[in-house]
């Protein structure tokens, strides 16, 4: 009997900005919202497990669908839940969790260490429309800067598919 591989072609074709800021996912969310009028609601968080890891990884995830327009938004943590429980029990006493940090590195898109937040918007786009969400969305006190990312260009992409 013949050995049958399945190759399988994600589709990557959605707009993806990176956001960085020092607030909650929870605080950025609520300005979003309130910026475009949206209803991000917090969902079930994203599990993403490696070959290496022993234990998966947990990504704070919010998302909003817009059946009018055709249109899906995320905002994505790049910084797991676990890496963050056990960054905060690492104080001078207590070394924190040793799994968690031992886990990876916790970050989503590692190529992108430095972004704090990814906002993904699936659906139709205009031209220009992408620039202008970024500009409206760096207008908001909790956000340090946000950046338009080439989905194409990142290894770790296939983190993106849920």
């Amino acid at each position: 009997m013949g050995k049958h591989t399945l190759n399988i072609e994600y589709d990557f074709d959605f707009v993806l900005i990176g956001i960085s800021s020092h607030e909650k996912d929870y605080r950025l969310c609520w300005s979003i919202n309130r910026l475009f009028e949206l209803d991000l609601i917090k969902g079930a968080p994203l599990e993403i497990k490696s070959g290496r890891q022993k234990t998966p990884s947990f990504f704070s995830l919010f998302e909003y669908q817009n059946p009018e327009e055709f249109k899906e938004y995320f905002v994505i943590s790049n910084l797991s839940e676990n890496k963050l429980a056990a960054s905060k029990e690492h104080t001078l006493f207590h070394k924190g969790i040793k799994e968690a940090t031992a886990a990876e590195n916790g970050i989503l898109i590692s190529e992108h260490k430095q972004m704090d937040y990814f906002f993904v918007i699936r659906g139709e786009m205009e031209e220009g429309e992408t620039a202008e969400i970024i500009k409206k969305i760096k207008e908001i006190d909790l956000v340090l800067t946000a950046v338009n990312i080439d989905v194409s260009q990142l290894k770790s992409k296939k983190n993106l598919v849920f």
